[in-house]
């Protein structure tokens, strides 16, 4: 006797399936929300709607199912900013593009997105190992690149009124690096 299963037995499965599905992503809007709640509420230098934009626009952030995935996800993601970045600066001076004035600045700011590369990805190692405190001073000293970046533009010459050409990229990392050391803080 062959047995057939026909649509009508196939949906209650189905469904169940749908239900579990929108739970478990469910669960990490929950994570993201909370854990970008705490973050924002313990340092008010951090937007809230900033840091669940770029936790949910990162596809991993559907598999993240505990703060030591999302802070990760949170790392890289602060690693892409930072190398997008440099690269951003390398053109602008490549192409000799923007204000005579702001090369030297831009020429600073390259160097302190490269250091600040280099300290995100060792941030990311001591994370890996649960060295929390050395992901902490590496993240701390990453953040200050964007910082030292604009603080240049600002101090460049005493009358002379130099726009940053950064001022988006820096405020952006800004938030990425804070958003990575205040989940650092929580696991």
């Amino acid at each position: 006797m062959s047995q057939s299963f026909s649509l009508l037995s196939l949906s209650p499965i189905f469904i169940i399936f749908l239900v579990l599905n929108s739970f478990h992503d469910g669960v990490n809007a929950d994570l993201i929300s909370d854990a970008c709640k705490n973050a924002s509420t313990t340092d008010p230098n951090l937007k809230y709607d900033f840091c669940v934009a770029s936790l949910s626009a990162n596809p991993a952030s559907k598999h993240a199912h505990d703060l030591l995935g999302l802070g990760l996800i949170s790392m890289k993601t602060c690693l892409q900013k930072a190398t997008s970045i440099h690269s951003y600066i390398a053109k602008i001076l490549k192409g000799g593009k923007g204000e005579p004035a702001a090369k030297p600045c831009l020429e600073v700011c390259l160097n302190l997105y490269s250091d600040a590369i280099h300290s995100v990805q060792k941030a990311v190692a001591n994370f890996k190992i649960k060295d929390y405190s050395s992901a902490n001073i590496q993240m701390s000293a990453a953040m200050d690149a964007s910082t030292n970046c604009e603080d240049g533009f600002k101090e460049v010459v005493v009358g002379q009124d130099l726009t940053s050409p950064l001022a988006k990229q820096d405020g952006d990392f800004f938030q990425l690096a804070g958003i990575s050391l205040a989940i650092t803080h929580m696991v």
